[in-house]
């Protein structure tokens, strides 16, 4: 398989779109940008696709997906929000921090390596804003390369995953080329599980010091 290639601009932004969101919806894999490395991801609800992404991306079943949304409502369906997750969502998102918080019985246990919790992701890049809202669920995804791999940043950074993604769109180099900070909300005390391009500072200011 060799991926479709979209290089964006004004002109075929609808069409990369649109073939994204139908390659989701028929199982495939997609690669987008986002605000901070590009992602390759597949329907959180489609279990066969979501062991595809884990198969060809060559990642460990025991390292959870993210969920990437649009917006709060989506989170709503597959989490259990508490008020620091709300006020981390309405203050800081969409943009590069991922919150892990109790996961509603509604995700193929796959893409939660069989855990209880769901990491959620709000990309601020438009063109995934576009997708999202267009495919109406979350998508399951990860970093676009080869596990073990550095992640993509650049478009040239995709080349390892033209042979297993349907369609890629690029837009460039990725505007911060940083991976996400994600923070646990789950237990008595919130705990930075990986500190990206969101700042800790922030996060304190709603939380109180983290782990």
């Amino acid at each position: 398989m060799n991926a479709k290639v979209y290089h964006l601009d004004e002109n075929n932004r609808i069409d990369a779109v649109n073939e994204c969101v139908d390659v989701l919806k028929n199982g495939g894999l997609a690669v987008f940008p986002t605000e901070t490395v590009y992602g390759i991801g597949a329907d959180a609800f489609n279990e066969q696709a979501i062991k595809e992404l884990y198969t060809k991306k060559q990642r460990p079943l025991d390292k959870p997906l993210l969920m990437h949304i649009s917006g709060i409502e989506m989170a709503e369906e597959i989490a259990v929000l508490d008020d620091n997750a709300r006020e981390l969502i309405k203050r800081f998102t969409p943009g590069p921090l991922t919150l892990v918080v109790k996961a509603k019985d509604v995700l193929p246990k796959v893409a939660l390596s069989g855990g209880d919790t769901v990491g959620l992701r709000f990309p601020s890049d438009r063109t995934f804003l576009s997708i999202s809202k267009e495919f109406g669920k979350p998508i399951a995804a990860t970093s676009a390369n080869i596990s073990g791999f550095q992640s993509a940043k650049s478009v040239t950074d995709l080349d390892s995953v033209k042979e297993i993604a349907e369609v890629i769109i690029t837009d460039g180099n990725s505007e911060l080329g940083l991976e996400s900070t994600i923070v646990s909300l789950v237990g008595n005390r919130a705990k930075i599980l990986r500190l990206g391009s969101f700042p800790k500072e922030k996060i304190e200011e709603v939380l109180g010091l983290c782990d």
